[in-house]
């Protein structure tokens, strides 16, 4: 072999190792998946937290908040994941989310710009992954919630609540609250025209107001059965809700700026759907069946 040829062989065998070292060692992509096991009924969370909190006026006209979340399993597990999700008078503003491998602690933590008076609630899916030497996978999971106020009149300095403790904050808080509600009811009886539900035959429950079921179970479940439901929900959320929604053009688009999702539990909970809009106002329904 003359010496150009075997230099030529040289350089190509080169740039081949080359380039399988560099696909070896690529850095692992982001986990596109949140899956629910069975329950794990000996591993509990020693902490599960949602916190917003009003931070700095920036100017006349704007605000930051500070959102944090924590939680802490009561062992290390294959997997952690935390989700969770900033709502704005009933519209996504921001998400957070984040998953490490051979832990039992998540903290997530981002400061958000606004204007205005506004109603702002955060729902956070603490979630883990446990694997165990006979290929059995479990999971452990908990909710957390917090919301607050922020008023911004005329009448009164920039200011931010959780519980009303004057006349003024509890006028606000009901203003905000009725505006809110008569939206989302505006909203929900027209999707369910658009797909043709029956509104008697549903009971409705906001994605906010899911963290009141971890105490008590959802009507027509048992306790064990919720929380089955809520795994496999949030499973769901995270593939087509919170990595990006499917429109009907086949196209992906962000959920931010879409509506607080609604789930409907019917009268024989054997199935589930769950109702929202994207940012431009497409109506999208999920379907759950319960197994």
């Amino acid at each position: 072999m003359s010496k150009w040829k075997f230099a030529i062989t040289l350089l190509i065998t080169s740039f081949c190792v080359g380039l399988f070292l560099v696909i070896s060692i690529k850095p692992e992509p982001l986990r596109d998946a949140l899956i629910f096991f069975p329950i794990d009924p000996n591993a509990s969370y020693l902490e599960a937290e949602s916190h917003i909190e009003f931070q700095t006026m920036d100017d006349e006209d704007e605000y930051t908040l500070n959102w944090k979340t924590s939680s802490v399993l009561d062992q290390n597990a294959y997997l952690r994941q935390d989700v969770s999700l900033l709502f704005e008078d009933g519209y996504l503003k921001d998400t957070l989310s984040i998953w490490k491998e051979n832990t039992s602690t998540i903290n997530m933590e981002k400061d958000v710009t606004s204007d205005d008076s506004g109603h702002y609630r955060i729902v956070t899916f603490h979630h883990s992954e446990l694997h165990y030497n006979n290929d059995e996978i479990k999971s452990a999971q908990k909710l957390s919630f917090d919301q607050l106020y922020v008023i911004d009149s005329p009448l009164s300095p920039l200011h931010a609540f959780r519980i009303p403790s004057t006349e003024e904050e509890k006028e606000s808080k009901r203003i905000l609250d009725y505006i809110l509600m008569q939206q989302q009811d505006y909203d929900w009886d027209s999707l369910f025209e658009y797909y043709n539900l029956p509104k008697e035959d549903y009971f409705r429950i906001p994605l906010t107001d899911l963290a009141l079921y971890e105490e008590k179970p959802i009507p027509g479940l048992t306790k064990e059965k919720t929380a089955q439901f809520l795994g496999g929900l949030w499973e769901g959320l995270y593939k087509n809700y919170v990595l990006g929604i499917t429109k009907q053009d086949g196209s992906t688009v962000s959920p931010v700026g879409s509506t607080v999702p609604v789930i409907l539990v019917p009268k024989t909970t054997d199935h589930f759907f769950v109702l929202f809009r994207t940012a431009d106002g497409e109506p999208i329904q999920l379907m759950q069946t319960l197994s």
